[in-house]
């Protein structure tokens, strides 16, 4: 599903348009789509009708609110329309309002004066927000604000036209007070609000509208367009488990991962990297760290090799490194690496020498901060997987400008530097070398913020992506899934208490919903 912005919505409307549709239909059809999903949610018949409020402003969405409120007479139920902002400004609208007038729907004129239109608010089951569009910035008003406060304080179910009215749509944030919705009907696609954490949490559950609009009324804009998946587009992705097969028709995994002291980052890689499919997996690890690693472990391949007095891989270690690549369909290096001369050297000398699809995370990011033009050099697709942290040391901005625009930090640097990147965040993003290969992900909780989530995320990565999956498609597909199993066992344990290594005993069950 794609994400707009509120400039891209209306250049999609505007391909429409020359196309053959035109503005007038695009506005019928919101509203008779927004007024369908509202009849269905709320399970509306002429044997269960609803006393519906639509709350309207004076510009297009209010004319989307117009249309909502002749549908919804239709269907049978009480209706009253509000003008929160005046008559209508827009000529279509005006048309609209029009015929709403027609039915004969009692009508209100919002003045700043509540005492009158409390009663309605609050005598009604259902308030549908149709205040402001995707167009609007700032914060509402006195009068406005005192109109949202009432209708969020009442007991009515909300369900908000586009965007919750007092959300700014493509900064996913709004100042002061918003209409809140349990039910958000996004018009066409989606938009920043509806997907970017925290804010959208005021557009309550978010559905999309089919009003007519293409894909390639989306896919011709002249700027790069979002999208967002979801499990349907996941599971036609993953690849399929053969009847006839053996192991190494799902691919040979290389993690190159783990210390002395990061043990257990080597763990939750190998160990997410075979929970994902892939046939054979080896793990490469300091010969230091092997009585700590090799009782956990019992299906991955030992590697164990040169170390250092830190306890890290030494530099010699290099060569057995670059001689089980060649053997390996993808390889992982960087969880639980450490960082000093040593690893840092390893680092980018595989870089150059690996001609093996390759994920770098962590301490193999940080190695690579310090000569990020290496990357110009790989022989073989290179997925990064950053935290705001490391993806600072990567480009030079600071973590502020990176959570401010993680799309565009994301985008800039993956075709800068020819490389898919997943920035981690609440909202982790996902950039290929494509033109419209920018994913943003809707999985995940606040429990995956600690050490070992990125571990394990890192071993599906590049468990995908060894089953023969491309980059950017195996990094998405982990980074959802990833999320989603987190998701589940937060509902069954708790945010709080759930560790990576739950998210990983899970996952043999969780993968049986894909299959």
């Amino acid at each position: 599903m794609y994400i707009v912005t509120s400039n891209q919505m209306y250049q999609a409307e505007c391909n429409a348009v020359k196309r053959g549709m035109s503005f007038p239909q695009l506005m019928e059809n919101a509203g008779t789509a927004c007024a369908q999903l509202i009849k269905k949610h709320f399970c509306i018949s002429r044997d269960n009708p609803k006393k519906v409020l639509i709350i309207s402003g004076k510009g297009k969405n209010g004319g989307d609110g117009f249309v909502i409120a002749r549908k919804m007479w239709e269907y049978g139920c009480e209706v009253t329309l509000m003008l929160a902002c005046g008559e209508p400004k827009d000529r279509i609208s005006q048309d609209m309002f029009s015929l709403a007038e027609s039915t004969g729907i009692d009508i209100l004129r919002y003045d700043s004066n509540l005492t009158l239109l409390k009663g309605y608010i609050e005598g009604s089951d259902i308030i549908v927000d149709a205040v402001f569009g995707t167009g609007f910035s700032g914060s509402l008003s006195q009068p406005l604000s005192a109109l949202a406060k009432a209708v969020n304080a009442s007991k009515a179910k909300t369900v908000a036209v586009d965007v919750p009215s007092g959300a700014n749509c493509d900064s996913a944030s709004f100042d002061g007070t918003v209409f809140k919705a349990d039910m958000t009907v996004a018009i066409s696609a989606y938009k920043p609000i509806h997907i970017l954490k925290p804010c959208n949490s005021c557009c309550g559950k978010t559905v999309v509208a089919d009003i007519g609009i293409t894909d390639e009324d989306f896919t011709s804009l002249d700027s790069v367009v979002c999208f967002t998946l979801g499990s349907r587009e996941v599971r036609k992705m993953l690849p399929r488990r053969k009847p006839v097969s053996n192991k190494g028709t799902y691919g040979r995994a290389l993690c190159v991962c783990g210390s002395m002291r990061m043990t257990g980052a080597a763990v939750l890689a190998a160990e997410g990297a075979l929970r994902t499919g892939a046939g054979l997996v080896t793990l490469a690890f300091p010969q230091a760290a092997y009585s700590a690693v090799a009782p956990k472990l019992t299906e991955t391949l030992f590697l164990p090799l040169d170390s250092n007095l830190e306890g890290t891989f030494a530099f010699s270690a290099l060569s057995g490194i670059t001689e089980n690549a060649k053997n390996s369909t993808a390889v992982l290096i960087g969880c639980g690496l450490g960082f000093n001369k040593d690893t840092s050297r390893l680092v980018h000398s595989a870089i150059k020498e690996i001609k093996t699809p390759m994920i770098i995370d962590a301490d193999g990011i940080n190695a690579l901060s310090t000569n990020i033009d290496i990357l110009k050099e790989t022989k073989a697709p290179v997925i990064l997987t950053p935290h705001p942290g490391e993806m600072s040391r990567l480009c030079g901005k600071s973590i502020a400008e990176i959570i401010a625009d993680p799309v565009s930090v994301a985008y800039e640097f993956a075709h800068t530097y020819g490389v898919t990147v997943v920035l981690k965040g609440a909202n982790t993003v996902v950039c290929g070398t494509g033109e419209n290969e920018i994913c943003i992900n809707t999985t995940g909780n606040a429990g995956l913020a600690r050490g070992g989530s990125g571990d394990l995320l890192s071993g599906m990565v590049v468990s995908l992506l060894a089953q023969g999956m491309k980059p950017f498609e195996a990094a998405v597909c982990a980074v959802y899934l990833h999320g989603l199993a987190a998701d589940e066992v937060a509902e069954k344990t708790s945010m709080r208490g759930m560790l990576p290594s739950d998210i990983l005993r899970y996952l043999p069950e969780f993968f049986s919903k894909f299959e």
